[in-house]
């Protein structure tokens, strides 16, 4: 349990510094600062993180609902990736590494190494605990900065549907999570 708690303490504390980066940014410069460029990058990082940690939690979640929403997110965020790809390619686009996508791939990574501590049902909690903050910040940031900071209607459609399934997925991991065994 200690575990945990701590686990969910570091997510916490990545997802902060991720969000108190946007919030300064968008505070000191207003919504539109971030560059497409930036977004890009940080949805690359995001869609990325969450395929990898997805992997993972293929070859430890004891739980079916657990191992089903795995791979959903592989599937969903490798969607995503390939349709984020394929914008910045017919835009061209150079994802420019940013202190956010930097935290977050460092967050992601971090979230592997802490879960890889966990077995049975303490890892599905774990990684479901992981998925609702996860997907709750990138929810938040996708609405106060990426969205409003998106400078074509083409990468502004990108991110509303990527939004939309996000909040789905929130709502899954909630649902897991909350039916998971204590």
């Amino acid at each position: 349990m200690k575990k945990l708690l701590l686990l969910s303490l570091a997510s916490t504390l990545v997802l902060f510094g991720c969000s108190s980066t946007n919030s300064s940014m968008a505070s000191s410069y207003g919504a539109a600062a971030m560059s497409d460029s930036d977004i890009a990058s940080i949805v690359t990082t995001a869609n990325q993180g969450e395929i990898d940690q997805a992997n993972a939690a293929l070859t430890k979640a004891i739980s079916s609902d657990v191992r089903d929403f795995a791979q959903m997110m592989i599937r969903d965020h490798t969607n995503a990736l390939n349709n984020t790809q394929s914008y910045i390619a017919s835009h061209s686009v150079t994802p420019t590494d940013n202190s956010t996508s930097t935290a977050l791939r460092s967050g992601s990574q971090q979230t592997i190494t802490a879960l890889n501590t966990y077995s049975g049902t303490n890892f599905d909690r774990a990684y479901m605990q992981a998925q609702v903050d996860e997907h709750q910040w990138l929810l938040n940031t996708m609405d106060s900065t990426l969205i409003p900071s998106a400078h074509t209607r083409a990468l502004r459609d990108l991110l509303q549907a990527q939004r939309t399934t996000v909040a789905a997925h929130l709502d899954r991991a909630r649902t897991i999570l909350n039916g998971l065994p204590q």
